[in-house]
């Protein structure tokens, strides 16, 4: 189903009046619309639009309705998948050499503590049992084997230590790759956007040419792109150029028109009006402010969100 909705929003916004009553320019939106901005993704400040659902197409929640251009996303996600196989292979592979080194060095202490054992049986005998040579000898390898054993101590202490290390360091290093290949996914993935809420997608303007956004150009991180939008919470926005916002006054009555609705105007009220006016360039060098309108008797079915309208200030009340 597709609806072709229309808008004035790139168009120039000059004041404008109609037997003395300001004319207004707004457009009808939806208070609660899903808005798609260009992500910030990594490798690029801007990226361009690949695709886009055509303006006005009903979408429901899940769809698909704008794909960014990848660039070098695609290369840099496998580089960092690569990247982190690699780490887990390097980590294990030094974690079972200093495993394996552990094991010798734990080898080497149960063979000093036998030697230890060994010189202690010959270094008890008395020494007016033996040789004076013989009993200075076996306290000799008694000494030497006790010394022995603090060293491969030693050296076992060190290398259990340098494996927690090890464990510690390549556990970040690990952790580290999988923190890049998972930012790397989420950004590969966050090319294709779909819609959160059923409803209707309406293209953004570009903030410097004031034109519609359209599949292949190029926008900067942040630009609204589109939104999604339905008739659930309507409301409808006008922008007043600063010679016409002494006239406005909340409560005020307006009769309205959209232009899919042809010369059939309904009636509403001016809920809201800013107190500061914005710049828009693309309209003019004037300042413009924003109101809020609310129809009187419902909103009228045929009105659909992105529909351009003109709204027309009563007289009388101005006058007033």
């Amino acid at each position: 189903m597709i609806r072709v909705l229309t808008s004035l929003l790139g168009a120039a916004v000059v004041p404008l009046t109609v037997s003395g009553q300001p004319l207004l320019t707004g457009v009808v939106e939806d208070s609660l619309a899903q808005t798609i901005e260009m992500p910030s993704l990594p490798g690029a400040w801007q990226r361009q639009i690949e695709w886009m659902a055509p303006e006005g197409t009903a979408v429901e929640v899940g769809d698909v309705v704008v794909r960014l251009e990848p660039g070098n996303l695609i290369s840099d996600e496998e580089q960092a998948r690569t990247n982190l196989e690699k780490s887990r292979l390097t980590a294990a592979r030094r974690i079972d050499e200093l495993k394996l080194q552990v094991l010798e060095a734990e080898s080497e202490v149960l063979r000093a503590e036998s030697a230890v054992r060994l010189a202690e049986l010959d270094a008890i005998i008395p020494a007016d049992t033996i040789p004076r040579i013989d009993y200075d000898r076996f306290q000799l390898d008694f000494e030497t084997s006790k010394k022995d054993l603090i060293r491969r101590e030693a050296e076992l202490l060190n290398k259990r230590e340098e494996l927690e290390d090890v464990i510690r360091e390549t556990a970040l290093e690990v952790s580290q790759a999988e923190s890049n290949y998972q930012r790397m996914r989420d950004a590969l993935n966050a090319t294709a956007i779909s819609a959160e809420k059923a409803g209707f997608i309406i293209y953004g303007n570009n903030p410097y040419t004031g034109t519609k956004v359209f599949p292949g150009e190029t926008l900067q991180a942040g630009f609204e792109i589109a939104s999604i939008a339905s008739r659930d919470d309507l409301k409808i926005r006008f922008w007043v150029h600063e010679a016409d916002i002494r006239e406005v006054r909340s409560g005020q009555s307006l009769s309205i028109v959209a232009d899919a609705l042809g010369d059939r105007p309904f009636p509403a009220n001016v809920s809201w009006a800013s107190s500061q006016a914005v710049g828009r360039t693309a309209w003019s060098d004037s300042g413009y402010f924003e109101m809020l309108a609310t129809p009187t008797a419902g909103i009228p079915e045929q009105l659909m969100p992105g529909m351009s309208v003109m709204g027309l200030l009563s007289v009388q009340e101005i006058d007033r």
